[in-house]
């Protein structure tokens, strides 16, 4: 079985090891053959700004695709001194590719593919990690508020995480937008009707005591389509 990708070219074995290389290769195959919907170059740069500067140790992605943001991202984030970057992905096709790609860039030592379910991913990643640096958001847009939701739940997302949305265009994602931005007593409140009333592991109502910093909205290519980010910068009692 030949392990190499689709749009590997034999004389070119810069590829191999180069995180930059195998990038480039992707956008040109995308652009070229077939379109793929990755972060991309320019707003991917303001993700790996936001790795640079803030260095998490640990990175939690969800909605892995083909590898884009994993590489692009978990390259950042190993420059930066981190340690972990964890790519959450749901569809088997997509995590084989994503596995190939990520150890033709030379990143598997860094990057780890978690393949199903993320809630479940995320309550096994729970059992063994207190909390995470940054969560990047990437999958099924009416799921990113319950999944957030239910990283605060386990301790996951806490003071000092990074969160960041990817496709926020307006109106975006209005639910999500709105509980980022609202205070920790109107969360408290509408969560209340709820508490001791059912349990459903597929709905989560969070920590409403988390505080969330203002968010930074950007609008770039190749799909024009925001990016938002809000860092958790405490808790209230």
């Amino acid at each position: 079985m030949n392990s190499k990708p689709v749009f590997y070219k034999p004389e070119e074995d810069i590829f191999v090891c180069s995180p930059e290389a195998v990038l480039a290769a992707i956008d040109e195959f995308g652009q070229t053959q077939n379109f793929l919907m990755n972060v991309g170059e320019e707003k991917g740069k303001i993700v790996t700004d936001i790795i640079m500067n803030r260095k998490p140790e640990t990175i939690v992605e969800i909605g892995g695709y083909i590898g884009y943001s994993a590489i692009m991202f978990g390259n950042a984030l190993r420059r930066a001194g981190g340690q972990r970057y964890i790519s959450l992905e749901l569809t088997p096709k997509f995590a084989t590719t994503e596995r190939a790609l990520i150890a033709f860039a030379g990143l598997d030592d860094t990057v780890e593919i978690r393949e199903g379910p993320c809630r479940e991913s995320l309550r096994q990643l729970a059992e063994t990690t207190k909390d995470i640096g940054m969560l990047f958001l990437d999958h099924s847009k009416p799921s990113y508020l319950n999944d957030l939701k239910l990283g605060e739940e386990l301790g996951l997302v806490a003071p000092g995480t990074i969160v960041i949305a990817d496709d926020m265009y307006q109106p975006g994602n209005p639910p999500y937008s709105e509980y980022m931005r609202a205070s920790t007593a109107s969360k408290e409140e509408a969560c209340k009707p709820f508490r001791n009333c059912f349990k459903d592991d597929h709905i989560s109502l969070g920590n409403p005591a988390l505080v969330y910093g203002t968010a930074i909205h950007e609008g770039l290519q190749p799909t024009g389509l925001p990016v938002s980010y809000y860092f958790c910068f405490g808790g209230s009692n």
